[in-house]
């Protein structure tokens, strides 16, 4: 019997550019007041069920559509406990972005630019409380999305 589980990992640097004399020269280090880096990840555990791990590739459209719609996942997303979106590649002619509609809040969260990406730790967020959309027809994304229930 198989048992289903996700792996992740976050992390993020904070940065600090210094221009030299030469001011064609800038040089890049970790932010001098915080001097640290910050990350973790972690495997958690999905059960034995394959639905309980499920993956769309997916092209937003400039209105808001619930991860349950047809288009995305055509199915009742219950329970999400991990959810990561990534822009994977404009659908459009300027730079792609992503407003996420989430936990009551319009564009409460928001993706910009080929790669990047949120991930997020929900509690038993169903996926109608979840929806997605471009700012507008010329900054459509196709997106990677993946969500997860914890068992």
């Amino acid at each position: 019997m198989a048992t289903f589980k996700i792996q992740y990992a976050a992390s993020a640097t904070p940065i600090e550019s210094t221009q030299l004399t030469d001011t064609n020269n800038v040089i890049t280090s970790v932010h001098s007041s915080i001097d640290k880096s910050v990350g973790g990840g972690k495997e958690i555990s999905c059960s034995t069920g394959a639905t309980n791990v499920n993956y769309k590739d997916y092209t937003t459209t400039a209105a808001y559509v619930i991860l349950d719609h047809a288009t995305i996942y055509n199915t009742t997303v219950t329970d999400a406990d991990f959810l990561i979106i990534k822009i994977r590649e404009a659908a459009a002619s300027g730079t792609p972005d992503v407003l996420v509609h989430f936990a009551g809040v319009d564009d409460a969260l928001k993706l910009s630019g080929i790669g990047d990406v949120m991930m997020l730790r929900p509690n038993a967020i169903e996926g109608a409380n979840i929806k997605l959309k471009s700012s507008g027809s010329t900054t459509l994304a196709k997106v990677d999305i993946l969500y997860g229930l914890e068992s």
